[in-house]
């Protein structure tokens, strides 16, 4: 057995603790047994303490599972043992959750059991496989987002627990209320889903996306735990989830344009979707992933000397995803030129502040070291909120283009402050 997943039963999974797991689940079910039926009932209670053992107290175990022996100061001889990133993977995120997992399994069959009787044995399986899989997803997020923050070193284990925890539950709760929405379409009479010009059944799209993007979200904790082991991971990995990601958001162009007056149709909508995929997580990777000086200055040095292949295989997850927006955007705004200049121009205007955003974050990060991310972000709601308001207020309207992408001058105005922010990230870099 993996020793990380066998020494966290022993720790997280006592007799006690199970014992008491399952004389509250026994209490639940007894109380909701008596219960009037329209104020409870054993299958709700069983679905709300599902949520609470798989959801909310799980995800909070699993952002625990390694923020907790950092704390302990037994982090460091972990990684020093011969446990692989894979073995601590699962044996932190199914250990550390084994007691949570042991309430979540006790509550199952009681959801499964009226679901059976009421909608048959298929849909029941399928809601019991999406309730499994919600959990660990759930799980899996606030594992992720805990070794994410990690990386950053910010000392706040308390306020980094707690905001993985929530991380894990928002990521729960949006496909939940996604897949709720399902029965809605089924009673308005919609209920399938057009994607890449092919038609699927909603439900069973829901559950493969889950599925999907539950493989993701492991597959990003064994990068994360690769990276803490001090382990080299390189850039394929992190690209072929753009390509997926840009292709998923992609297909629904097919569904929009059914259902939104789109003003352009074919490949230019489907890049567009795309190209607002990478721009997210080009902003996103560019706030989580920490910046380090040294590291830009080593990068830097091994691209003067040409050693082009040795500097690809070291680009941090922010660095593809703003090269993949670039490239997506530069290719939109060609495809727009002829039909839609206005948005060509508008493309090409949020590359130019894309890139002055991106350098602040560089800038902010060498500057303030660890708060230096939330320093770009309050530089980026000054830039982006208050100032237009300013401007606003005073009737100068016509300085919109300096902080937003709206008309030609726009595109020189963004790509000037681009240039500007860079030059000045990369001479604090090459101090």
């Amino acid at each position: 057995m993996n020793p990380e997943l066998q020494r966290n039963l022993w720790l997280e999974a006592s007799p006690f603790r199970l014992a008491l797991i399952a004389g509250l689940v026994l209490l639940a079910f007894a109380a909701s047994s008596v219960a009037p039926p329209a104020f409870a009932t054993p299958s709700r209670a069983a679905l709300a303490l599902y949520w609470f053992f798989a959801v909310l107290w799980g995800t909070r175990s699993a952002a625990l599972s390694v923020v907790a022996e950092i704390r302990e100061r037994t982090w460091d001889g972990q990684k020093l043992s011969s446990i692989g990133p894979w073995e601590m993977v699962w044996g932190k995120l199914f250990g550390a959750t084994a007691a949570n997992w042991f309430g979540a399994l006790l509550c199952l069959p009681f959801i499964l059991w009226p679901a059976v009787r009421d909608t048959g044995l298929v849909s029941a399986l399928m809601y019991g496989v999406i309730l499994l899989a919600l959990g660990v997803f759930a799980q899996a997020v606030a594992l992720l987002s805990s070794l994410v923050l990690i990386r950053r070193n910010t000392g706040n284990w308390r306020l980094d627990t707690f905001l993985c925890q929530v991380a894990g539950i928002v990521a729960a709760f949006t496909y939940y209320s996604l897949w709720s929405s399902v029965s809605a379409f089924e009673r308005s009479g919609t209920s399938t889903l057009d994607w890449w010009g092919h038609t699927f059944n909603l439900s069973s799209f829901h559950l493969v996306s889950l599925l999907v993007f539950l493989g993701w979200a492991l597959v990003g904790c064994w990068r994360a735990m690769r990276a803490e082991l001090r382990f080299t991971n390189g850039p394929y990995v992190w690209l072929a989830y753009l390509f997926y990601s840009a292709v998923y958001s992609a297909g629904f162009e097919s569904w929009m344009g059914r259902q939104l007056p789109w003003q352009s149709h074919g490949a230019a909508a489907k890049l567009a979707l795309a190209s607002l995929t990478l721009l997210a997580s080009t902003y996103g990777m560019a706030f989580l992933e920490p910046k380090d000086t040294v590291r830009l200055r080593w990068l830097g040095e091994q691209l003067g000397r040409g050693r082009l292949y040795r500097v690809f295989l070291a680009l941090d997850c922010w660095m593809l995803s703003y090269a993949a927006t670039l490239t997506a955007g530069l290719v939109l705004a060609v495809l727009w030129t002829a039909s839609s200049p206005v948005s060509s121009l508008m493309v090409l205007a949020m590359l130019g502040f894309l890139t002055r955003d991106v350098a602040i974050f560089v800038l902010m990060q060498s500057r303030a070291g660890g708060k230096g991310d939330f320093a770009a972000l309050a530089m980026l709601g000054a830039l982006y909120l208050l100032l237009p308001t300013v401007l606003a207020g005073l009737g100068l309207h016509g300085l919109d283009f300096l902080f937003l992408p709206v008309g030609m001058l726009s595109v020189v105005a963004g790509w000037g402050e681009g240039a500007a922010c860079a030059y000045l990230a990369l001479r604090r870099i090459a101090r």
